[in-house]
């Protein structure tokens, strides 16, 4: 199990956006991923939904992209094509894996309980899998993909839960190498709509339990985060990057 993960004092800290563009974040991951191998700041967790786009991981397979109107991104993460979109939770993780004495597979197993138990909260039974079919699954549909990467020390990259997710945005991919049918949401379970930011607060409860993070500080909003970014001069936004 993890540890709580401060650092020569920094604490962890909590980053709860709403919906943002996927570059922007993307980069400021990997700034953050060469921080936290510095020690220069604590974990980070990226709470945000994302503007319409399709990443490929290291998995890729050209042959899984459904429609020439889509290009997708190709990014560092673990297996193949996936979509991010509105109405989608998706969760970063800069984790130092070495200070938790933990590896990837520990803190996929983890986050998997985490996520488990939020949906129980909605009363949807799921479970987690690993290797070829890695992610949360209700019975024979994945509503939560995982893939995460590993650069030093520290992850980046993570999770995406479908929550009110337009599932027809996978139609145009085989996500990880499937059948896009095989794709679900907490919406399509229940047949309603759901409140995201309900079930962003329960999600992350749950992952700052099962990682034991209990003294951290949060943003809500890039601003706020930018300018701790600028009095600490932890260099996170050149403006080459935004």
């Amino acid at each position: 199990m993890a540890q709580d993960s401060a650092v020569e004092g920094l604490k962890p800290v909590i980053l709860n956006l709403g919906r943002e563009q996927y570059i922007p974040i993307l980069n400021l991951q990997r700034n953050l991923n060469h921080l936290r191998n510095e020690n220069l700041v604590g974990n980070v967790l990226i709470f945000v939904e994302h503007e319409d786009v399709y990443t490929s991981g290291i998995h890729r397979n050209p042959s899984e992209v459904l429609s020439d109107n889509i290009e997708p991104i190709e990014v560092e993460r673990g297996g193949s094509l996936t979509y991010h979109g509105p109405g989608q939770l998706v969760v970063y993780f800069i984790y130092n894996l070495k200070e938790a004495g933990i590896n990837v597979r520990d803190l996929i197993k983890t986050v998997q309980g985490a996520i488990s138990r939020t949906l129980s909260r909605y009363g949807i039974q799921s479970e987690g899998r690993l290797h070829g079919e890695t992610g949360v699954w209700v019975s024979d549909r994945k509503i939560c993909s995982i893939g995460f990467a590993l650069k030093g020390f520290t992850t980046l990259h993570g999770i995406a839960v479908n929550v009110n997710t337009d599932l027809s945005k996978f139609d145009l991919i085989m996500p990880c190498g499937m059948n896009p049918a095989v794709m679900t949401s907490v919406n399509h379970e229940l047949r309603r709509e759901i409140e995201i930011e309900s079930f962003r607060y329960v999600l992350m409860g749950e992952l700052l339990s099962a990682l034991r993070i209990n003294d951290y500080i949060r943003f809500n909003s890039m601003e706020k985060f930018r300018e701790f970014s600028m009095s600490n001069r932890l260099g996170l936004f050149p403006e080459e990057l935004l």
